[in-house]
């Protein structure tokens, strides 16, 4: 395989991936709607068609995480300084996130009025996931506002 030709193979296999995607999720459509017999829900739960659609997200799944850690090591290996400044990134978002996790919320099902009850360790987590994520767009406006400053003062 040359090199030059990698670009046009890249495309290929965008464009079967996606195909199929497409392919598997339309296979879905044709599956029973809520209101469908316990009998036809089973049989499409059990059945090829979903099962094909489950296996190919499984397979890009696991093909996505296997090409993330692919990238970190050769990252790691190529740019190391900046890899392990990302690493120690990813791992301050989990201690943030865990931190919030562990103080837990006040919000229950009823003072939140959902209209389909979920489990408490579910408004916890998710709480926690949105505070991280305030956290991180409030440091980055942080770090614009400092970088604009900063460009000013030199």
């Amino acid at each position: 395989m040359k090199i030059k030709n990698l670009p046009l193979y890249m495309n290929i296999l965008k464009v079967v991936l996606v195909a199929a995607g497409v392919i598997l999720c339309l296979f879905l459509f044709g599956g029973p709607n809520a209101n469908g017999t316990e009998e036809e829900i089973s049989a499409f739960r059990d059945g090829t068609k979903l099962g094909l659609a489950s296996g190919f997200t499984g397979f890009i799944v696991f093909l996505g995480v296997g090409l993330i850690l692919l990238f970190f090591v050769v990252q790691l290996i190529s740019n190391p300084k900046k890899t392990i400044i990302s690493i120690l990134g990813i791992v301050a978002a989990l201690i943030i996130y865990l931190i919030f996790w562990a103080a837990g919320t006040g919000d229950t099902n009823e003072s939140l009025q959902l209209r389909h009850p979920v489990e408490q360790e579910t408004i916890v987590s998710t709480t926690a996931g949105l505070w991280t994520a305030l956290v991180a767009v409030g440091v980055a406006f942080l770090a614009v506002i400092g970088g604009f400053f900063s460009r000013i003062i030199k």
